[in-house]
């Protein structure tokens, strides 16, 4: 549909929400509440979420107008009318600020929901523009569309679980997904390099060489994986160590299937690539927690059913490639 491509939601609501919802069931897990009897309050951060994601979306894409017609690069708002263009953000900046009031008076809710919109218009908006100002635009990103978002996660389920902030949880979640968020950006940007450089815009891949950008790639993922190290340690969940398992076996079924290349972040936009455990943080990291609060209580099988239901599509794609597999060697075991 026509208002899902303005949207942009491709970009975002499978690849991004469901991270953002695997820490809330995971914070859900240090109550004795049951995650079922929460459901109805996650479900109102999901669309406060949403609502900021579109806000995004549809910012950037006004803002980037100019830059992406003069690189020849499609622009989905350009097909609206200009007088029209600002009424889909305004109207969500009025949403966002009837959530700040559902999130009240959770105080540290409210300032990480306020947060992410600060700086994600930081990132767009002239004169700010962070996009165009190198690390600026790194950090912009990542903090709005991953860190504060995560951390709202974590603050708000706590709240209407009445727990006490576990602060390690807290910092151990911030930084992965600070870490998480910067590949994110910057396989954007590297992935947009050379139209970046076409419009001599200021973004932190266009003035650095792929090449060199290696070793540092490697310290951001180690942090990374320091942090959800932690994370798991915290959470002592044997589900999400099975769900890695899987998530492993994924990658080597696409190695054998499509000779799949394994990234940080730097792609050959030659050949097909994941990007390293991205997959288990959209797919196998919520469903793993889920499928162990089903085990608790069976009552949250309708989270799990729901989640099923909204994220259905990675789901599809990797049972076709487990099968697919599957049916691969039976073939060579046959003949």
């Amino acid at each position: 549909m026509k208002v899902f491509k303005t949207i942009r939601s491709q970009e975002w609501w499978t690849y991004k929400i469901p991270p953002l919802l695997a820490i809330g069931y995971a914070t859900s897990t240090f109550s004795s509440v049951p995650l079922f009897h929460n459901s109805l309050q996650l479900i109102l951060i999901l669309i406060s979420l949403v609502v900021g994601a579109i806000y995004v979306s549809v910012i950037n894409d006004i803002t980037d107008l100019e830059e992406d017609i003069a690189s020849g690069k499609s622009n989905r708002i350009q097909h609206i009318k200009p007088k029209f263009r600002w009424l889909i953000p305004a109207s969500c900046v009025l949403i966002g600020i009837l959530f700040e009031y559902f999130f009240y008076p959770d105080l540290l809710s409210c300032s990480l929901y306020l947060c992410s919109w600060i700086v994600f218009s930081l990132y767009s908006i002239k004169p700010f523009r962070f996009k165009n100002r190198g690390i600026l635009g790194l950090l912009a990103d990542a903090c709005g569309s991953h860190v504060f978002t995560s951390l709202l996660m974590v603050s708000s389920v706590s709240y209407i679980t009445k727990q006490e902030i576990n602060w390690i949880w807290f910092s151990s979640v911030g930084v992965w997904a600070l870490c998480y968020g910067l590949r994110g950006i910057l396989w954007h940007q590297f992935a947009d390099r050379d139209n970046d450089i076409k419009v001599n815009l200021n973004t932190y891949a266009s003035k650095v060489e792929p090449a060199s950008f290696i070793l540092k790639s490697r310290v951001i993922f180690i942090f990374e994986i320091i942090a959800l190290i932690s994370m798991f340690c915290q959470l002592n969940i044997i589900a999400t160590y099975l769900g890695l398992v899987m998530y492993f076996v994924l990658i080597f079924c696409r190695y054998l299937l499509y000779k799949s290349q394994v990234i940080l972040i730097i792609s050959n936009k030659m050949t097909f690539f994941q990007i390293l455990m991205s997959d288990f943080y959209q797919m196998f990291f919520p469903l793993s927690i889920l499928i162990y609060a089903v085990f608790n209580n069976y009552s949250n099988i309708i989270v799990l059913i729901i989640h099923v239901f909204l994220f259905y599509n990675p789901i599809k794609i990797a049972l076709y490639d487990y099968l697919k597999l599957i049916k691969l060697f039976y073939l060579k075991i046959k003949n």
